[in-house]
């Protein structure tokens, strides 16, 4: 056996057999050929990326989960949220973003961190249709090494979300991923006037509870959870560990649960041909997936030019340099408050844009609109 990182490389799984095995035991499951399937076996521990703990921390983790998931505390009827929450439902809409693939990089930890604050940030503002693109490449690439990232060892979560707080990471435009950077992709110049901004973040871990309202709240944590060789090769169902040896670590987003069927619903980094469409389903208190280390998001902040948008509404009373204005797929912003003049011109033109069906540019900083053009 290999020992690169905590990434452990074993004989590959049997697929036949697995399949058989889990169909003997009435498994919630089901396996398949998927694309991490198709991969080698040290190809797919590359994939990985939050480190092991030692030893006898990995008995405790995988251990303490299932004795919670018998807890009845845990349930989502004992803090008043609904029974069940999947953020791709939300009112019939979809506040999560597309899933992405992380490639041969163990940066699922910058997938996870990013996945959700797109979803947080959605949730947050009520306006799915934003689909906010996060740069994994700024977070892993750019802001990693400080402590530690790289594609052979990983990361872990609270430095990810730690840098998206003090420095904040841009859109995918800015800095497209590839596998490696392979693609030799650099950062734009102009990323500190296109960033995104985690307010805080909280530990979850080890209370069942308190994550079910964060996600029903906010719409995702990050998540990480102990790979065994069988998940490789999920394909649908609620996934309980039933054969295999310990892989190395990763991090997800999860984005819902459900009380009926006694499970966490997570979005993954890779790619639509492994799982539900990149999505899974795990039990409660399986590999590790509550009691290692989740993370939720307390809010996202965003400086950026809004391209493009209709306004919707406008608002102020007598209080001085209190307007606001409502933006098709973002929400009530608040007009600059600088100077009286400047607080009134900016109204003064979002009020003609609105009546004359003009769409406007503005540039919003923490949800304060500073700059705005109206065509």
């Amino acid at each position: 056996m290999a020992d690169n990182g905590r990434k452990r490389t074993h004989t590959p799984i049997d697929l036949d057999q697995l399949r058989t095995t889990l169909e003997g035991e009435g498994a919630t499951w089901r396996n398949g050929n998927t694309s991490m399937a198709a991969l080698t076996e040290d190809l797919r521990v590359v994939r990985l990326g939050v480190p092991l703990p030692e030893a006898p921390e990995v008995d405790r983790i995988l251990s303490d989960g299932p004795r919670m998931a018998q807890s009845s505390a845990g349930f989502a009827s004992a803090i008043g949220a609904p029974a069940g929450f999947d953020a791709r439902s939300i009112g019939g809409r979809d506040y999560t973003t597309p899933v992405k693939n992380q490639g041969n990089c163990g940066s699922c930890v910058a997938f996870g961190a990013a996945a959700t604050a797109e979803t947080t940030h959605a949730v947050q503002t009520g306006q799915p249709d934003v689909n906010l693109d996060l740069s994994e490449a700024h977070l892993f690439y750019g802001l990693g090494p400080a402590t530690g990232a790289s594609c052979a060892n990983g990361w872990w979560p609270e430095h990810a979300l730690n840098a998206m707080r003090t420095t904040g990471i841009t859109t995918e435009d800015y800095f497209p991923y590839s596998s490696g950077n392979s693609s030799g992709a650099v950062l734009n110049a102009d990323w500190p006037n296109r960033l995104a901004k985690v307010t805080s973040h909280r530990d979850l871990k080890n209370n069942p509870a308190a994550i079910k309202e964060h996600i029903a709240s906010h719409g995702a944590v990050s998540a990480c959870l102990i790979i065994f060789q069988d998940f490789f090769s999920y394909r649908t169902g609620v996934y309980r560990h039933v054969s295999g040896a310990q892989a190395g670590g990763h991090c997800v987003s999860l984005i819902g649960y459900d009380d009926a069927q006694r499970c966490w619903i997570a979005k993954n980094s890779w790619g639509t041909g492994w799982g539900e469409s990149g999505f899974f389903k795990i039990g409660y208190g399986e590999c590790g997936i509550d009691t290692w280390d989740v993370r939720g998001i307390d809010g996202i902040t965003l400086r950026w030019w809004n391209r493009q948008r209709k306004v919707l509404g406008v608002w102020t009373n007598e209080t001085a340099r209190n307007g606001y204005v409502y933006l098709s797929d973002t929400g009530w912003r608040r007009l600059c408050a600088d100077s009286d003049a400047t607080n009134l011109a900016m109204l003064t033109e979002m009020a003609g844009a609105k009546a004359t069906g003009r769409p406007v540019d503005v540039f919003e900083d923490q949800g304060t609109v500073v700059e705005s053009y109206a065509y």
